[in-house]
C-alpha cells in the first residue's frame, strides 16, 4: 500500500499537475490551506511552509512556491508574485512589460516526517508578449509569457509539453528522480 500524501495547494491545476506523476509513489490528496506568506528567501519560505503543514497534519505533505523575476523590475517581484497579482491582472502584466525577458523558479518541498525534507526546483526563462485577451484559465501568467525556444505562450501548451518546459514540470522531474533513486 502506498503512503498518504497531501499536496497543500488551493489550486486544482497544480494538483492535477503534481498528482499524475506521484501517484506512482504516494496516494494523493489535494488539501486547501491559506498559509501566512512570510518575507525571506525562497530557500526559507519553502522551508517555513514545509514546516508549518506538516506540523498542522502530522502526515507526509508536498507544498509548491513559485519566484518570478522579471527583468524590467530588476528580479523583483521574486517570490512575492502572489502580492503582484493583487495589482495587474495577467492581461496587465503582458502588456505593461511586453518585451521583457522573464524567468520563474518553481520549489518543490515534500516533507515525509521530522528531518525527512527534500526540495527540488525547476526553472523556465522566457519573454512577456502582449496578450490579446484575458482568459488565463487560472494559469496567470501562462497567458503572456513565451518561452525560450517556442513559438506559443505557455497557455498553449499541451499538458505533454508543459509538463517537459515549466517551471513546475522541470521540479516534478527532479523530485521523481530523487524518489525513483531512493527506490533503488
Amino acid at each position: 500500500m502506498k503512503p498518504k500524501l497531501l499536496i497543500v495547494t488551493g489550486s486544482s491545476f497544480k494538483f492535477q499537475d503534481l498528482s499524475f506523476k506521484l501517484n506512482e509513489f504516494f496516494d494523493c490528496e489535494q488539501k486547501i490551506f491559506k498559509e501566512p506568506e512570510i518575507q525571506a528567501s525562497p530557500e526559507e519560505i519553502i522551508r517555513y511552509k514545509l514546516k508549518t503543514v506538516y506540523d498542522m497534519y502530522k502526515q507526509p505533505v508536498l507544498v509548491d512556491d513559485v519566484s518570478v523575476n522579471i527583468e524590467a523590475l530588476n528580479g523583483f517581484p521574486g517570490p512575492y508574485m502572489k502580492d503582484m497579482w493583487k495589482y495587474f491582472t495577467p492581461q496587465q502584466l503582458g502588456i505593461k512589460f511586453a518585451g521583457s525577458k522573464i524567468s520563474a523558479t518553481c520549489r518543490l518541498g515534500l516533507c515525509r516526517g521530522e528531518g525527512d525534507v527534500v526540495i527540488a526546483d525547476g526553472t523556465f526563462h522566457g519573454t512577456i508578449i502582449a496578450p490579446t485577451h484575458n482568459n488565463h484559465q487560472g494559469r496567470d501568467f501562462e497567458l503572456c509569457v513565451k518561452l525560450d525556444g517556442m513559438n506559443k505562450v505557455m497557455l498553449d501548451l499541451t499538458p505533454e509539453e508543459r509538463k517537459e518546459v515549466s517551471h513546475r514540470g522541470k521540479a516534478m522531474k527532479k523530485l521523481l528522480e530523487i524518489l525513483k533513486n531512493e527506490k533503488k
